[in-house]
């Protein structure tokens, strides 16, 4: 397919990080100044970290992928010079489920264990990153409604900061379901597997980890709640079994796990190739 808007979108792509990083760095929410965690300031700055940096950057990735036709057709469906629509009934079956696995996965957050990233992850190795993005986009929309009602807490910034998280959250995946499809699923014939899969694992992985970092962490506290947080999530052990910190645990376990059975699933779909 013609990639006509590839250039538009990637130099969109690019100025609206470099916005977002030149609005953190002039708000610095790692001082006292921004206020407490969840002060208006910094929903404000998670509303441009998520709309001016996040969002551009998927919608990049999701035009990337919409490009190549055998990945946007039904696993095992795809005919050589066949017409694929990006949007079909395919695809939003595959949005509402994932949404609604992802949503149900969230109710698990308070055990500490990242049944969301598992998820989401093999839906991104199972449909790649345009399903990806919007069916975590609405999971993740009623998991933060559900684990944490507005109406009950009359917290709103906590309301209106749902919907940033859930779109740099999105951006993400539709990011690692297109490096899936693009090193894993595109690899030429007798192509080993392991190298593949590590190569779309270490590509994407760490922009999980620094966005949360960054979007979660940073912009949502002061340095003092945001250094305390940081390490209990990534350095100190969990009190409990499996006791590896909550970011390792997920990094190491709960994303190749997921992509994993995600990879097993479209190779079942596809009738074993």
């Amino acid at each position: 397919m013609n990639g006509k808007y590839e250039k538009p979108l990637r130099y969109a792509m690019f100025a609206g990080l470099i916005i977002a990083a030149l609005a953190i760095i002039f708000m610095a929410p790692w001082s006292e100044g921004m206020g407490v965690s969840g002060s208006p300031q910094r929903t404000l700055l998670v509303w441009i970290f998520a709309v001016v940096g996040a969002l551009p950057f998927a919608i990049y990735f999701m035009y990337k992928f919409s490009l190549h036709p055998e990945w946007n057709a039904m696993p095992g469906r795809f005919v050589e010079g066949m017409k694929v629509k990006t949007f079909s009934p395919y695809t939003y079956v595959a949005i509402g489920v994932v949404g609604a696995l992802f949503a149900v996965a969230g109710m698990t957050e308070g055990i500490r264990l990242d049944f969301q990233a598992m998820v989401i992850a093999a839906s991104a190795s199972l449909f790649g990153g345009i399903i990806s993005f919007f069916g975590l986009l609405v999971g993740q929309v009623i998991a933060r409604l559900l684990i944490n009602p507005f109406w009950v807490s009359g917290n709103p910034a906590g309301f209106l900061s749902v919907l940033p998280y859930a779109i740099f959250d999105a951006a993400i995946w539709a990011f690692a379901g297109y490096n899936y499809f693009k090193f894993v699923h595109s690899r030429a014939a007798g192509k080993a597997f392991l190298p593949a899969f590590l190569t779309a694992w270490v590509l994407s992985e760490p922009v999980h980890q620094i966005g949360w970092l960054v979007g979660d962490y940073i912009i949502g506290n002061p340095w003092s709640a945001a250094a305390l947080n940081i390490a209990r999530d990534w350095i100190a052990p969990q009190p409990g079994f499996p006791f590896l910190p909550y970011w390792v645990l997920s990094a190491f376990a709960f994303v190749p796990i997921g992509l994993l059975a995600g990879e097993a699933a479209r190779r079942a779909w596809k009738g074993g190739r």
